[in-house]
C-alpha cells in the first residue's frame, strides 16, 4: 500500500547501510538494490525455505537466517542508516516487538515500520512463523518522542527518528514526502486510494538535547 512512500524514503536517505528485518520474498531488499545500489544491504529472515525460494542470499550482502527478536542481542554493535521492518512485527509477541523497536532506535538513523492491523492470519503453507500474534498501530509509539505516521485501510506506516546520525531532520523529511503526493494504493497494489499524508508526533523533553 505504501510502496511509493518507502521508495521515496530510500531515495532521500540514500542509506549507506540498511537492514531489512523480515526479508520474506525480498520486496524491500529489491527496493534498496534499485534505489540505493551503492549501499550495503543486510537482511534477517527466520524461515530457511524462503532464503532459497526467493534468492535472498544473492539479494543481500549479508543475510542472517535468524529470529529478529534474538538477533539484536547477538549484534549489539551493528548500526544502520535505515532499518526497514515490513510486515514483520505482527508475527512477534507484543513484548518481543517492543523490545526490537527500542533496540533498533539506538542502532539506526531512521526506522521505517509497515504493519497491518485487524488482519487475522494463522500459519501459511505450514509455516508457523506466518501467524499474526500481536496488534499494532500508532498508539503503540507513546514511548518515542519524535516520529511520523500514516494509516490506510488496515495498514500503518510508522517512521521513527533513530539516535544515529541522519541526513534529514524528521520534519523536513516528512515535508518532502508529503509534497511529493505519493500514491497510497489498495491491497491489489493498483487502485489509488489517496496521496500519502504523514503526520509528525513530537513530544519534546524538558532538556533540549533531542536529535533534530
Amino acid at each position: 500500500m505504501f510502496d511509493a512512500v518507502v521508495q521515496q524514503v530510500i531515495r532521500l536517505l540514500a542509506p549507506g547501510r540498511a537492514l531489512d528485518i523480515g526479508a520474506g520474498a525480498g520486496k524491500y531488499g529489491r527496493m534498496l538494490a534499485a534505489l540505493a545500489p551503492d549501499g550495503h544491504r543486510e537482511g534477517i529472515e527466520i524461515e530457511p525455505a524462503y532464503v532459497e525460494a526467493h534468492g535472498l542470499q544473492a539479494l543481500y550482502h549479508r543475510l542472517h537466517v535468524a529470529d529478529a527478536a534474538q538477533w539484536w542481542r547477538q549484534h549489539p554493535a551493528d548500526t544502520f542508516d535505515l532499518v526497514l521492518v515490513g510486515d514483520c512485527l505482527e508475527h512477534l509477541p507484543k513484548s518481543a516487538g517492543l523490545d526490537l523497536l527500542n533496540a533498533m532506535v539506538y542502532r539506526c538513523g531512521y526506522l521505517l515500520v509497515l504493519v497491518p492491523e485487524f488482519v487475522v492470519q494463522g500459519a501459511v503453507g505450514g509455516v508457523a512463523a506466518e501467524a499474526h500474534l500481536s496488534v499494532w498501530s500508532e498508539r503503540d509509539l507513546h514511548w518515542h518522542d519524535l516520529w511520523a505516521w500514516d494509516n490506510c485501510r488496515a495498514t500503518s506506516l510508522l517512521l521513527l527518528r533513530g539516535y544515529q546520525p541522519a541526513p534529514w531532520p524528521l520534519e523536513a523529511l516528512v515535508d518532502q514526502l508529503n509534497a511529493a503526493d505519493l500514491p497510497v494504493r489498495h491491497f491489489d497494489g493498483q487502485t489509488l486510494v489517496r496521496p500519502a499524508r504523514l503526520r509528525v508526533v513530537a513530544q519534546p523533553r524538558e532538556v533540549a538535547y533531542r536529535l533534530p
